[in-house]
């Protein structure tokens, strides 16, 4: 009898321990960190926060500053996730903060990570009557899922490209372009020596090109100073006839001594018309005997006393 009493006197008492541990626990999840302040920040997804639940996590380079107060679809916006953040009041939350959800090892339960966070930035404030919004950013198991998206996208683009570039029309025609300059350097290869001469006579017929150029230059040139002395003898037989008439106006016409004193005029006169003449002559034959010559200079130049060919 006493035996049994002394295990209901155990019982009990473990029993009252232990529903005094679970009050006073449940006093100090709900009770005990009243006297710790707190500031409230919302923040938006743009993708999914699965694994993501109210009283998860919020860290800061590691350190638990706060929880999950709220997590809801934003009314303004369907396409985003809005979470309701309380930290601890001394957090550095700064201008430059960012939110990212990260994972907990392998259990697939997600907590929020606050990033940037500089010591130059300005603390970003926050009120309960307007809570500030904290800017968040994919995480990177979202960004490799999008960068694979659109990498398999444009995979499938090139593939689709690189079917219609190897379809059958186009390989044949691949294959007749690579035969055709196939067949374009044999016969480059079998006439080589005949395309350098054909190049040879090129080179020789820009040059003389070059040559009849500065030939004819020359030959304006000199056409131009013969025309320049007989434009000068022009003058001086109008002024001897200038005098001539002088004279006879005069009453004093003297033929000995008009012919006197202009007789070197007449002179330079009679010599530039006589070579503009023979040039103008020489000219002309050679035109009649070779057209051609004007152009190819075929024929060999003769040369004066004391020239040499450049």
């Amino acid at each position: 009898m006493e035996k049994r009493l002394s295990y209901i006197v155990v019982g009990t008492f473990i029993i009252a321990i232990t529903i005094s541990l679970f009050v006073f626990l449940f006093w100090l999840v709900k009770y005990g960190d009243k006297n710790v302040e707190h500031d409230y920040y919302a923040t938006y997804f743009n993708e999914s926060v699965s694994g993501l639940n109210v009283e998860s996590l919020v860290k800061l380079n590691g350190v638990e500053v706060g929880r999950v107060k709220k997590i809801a679809i934003n009314k303004n916006n369907s396409e985003e996730v809005e979470v309701l953040l309380e930290l601890i009041k001394s957090t550095p939350v700064k201008v430059d903060t960012y939110t990212i959800l990260d994972s907990q090892g392998i259990t697939g339960l997600k907590y929020i990570e606050l990033k940037g966070s500089s010591n130059l930035s300005k603390v970003l404030k926050t009120s309960k009557e307007k809570m500030a919004v904290i800017k968040s950013k994919k995480s990177v198991m979202s960004s490799l899922f999008d960068s694979s998206e659109s990498i398999t996208t444009k995979m499938e683009i090139i593939l689709d490209r690189v079917n219609i570039l190897l379809s059958k029309n186009n390989v044949d025609n691949l294959s007749k372009t690579i035969n055709d300059m196939s067949k374009t350097m044999v016969y480059i290869k079998e006439n080589k020596q005949k395309i350098g001469e054909t190049l040879d006579e090129l080179n020789k017929f820009m040059i003389e090109t070059k040559q009849m150029e500065k030939e004819l230059l020359n030959a304006f040139n000199k056409m131009g100073t013969m025309s320049d002395k007989a434009g000068i003898a022009s003058d001086k037989t109008a002024e001897f006839f200038t005098g001539m008439t002088a004279e006879l106006n005069k009453g004093e016409f003297s033929v000995g001594e008009i012919v006197e004193n202009n007789l070197q005029i007449l002179n330079e006169t009679a010599i530039s018309i006589r070579n503009l003449s023979q040039r103008l002559e020489i000219m002309v034959d050679d035109i009649g005997n070779s057209p051609s010559d004007m152009i190819f200079k075929s024929k060999e130049k003769i040369l004066g006393p004391g020239e040499s060919h450049e």
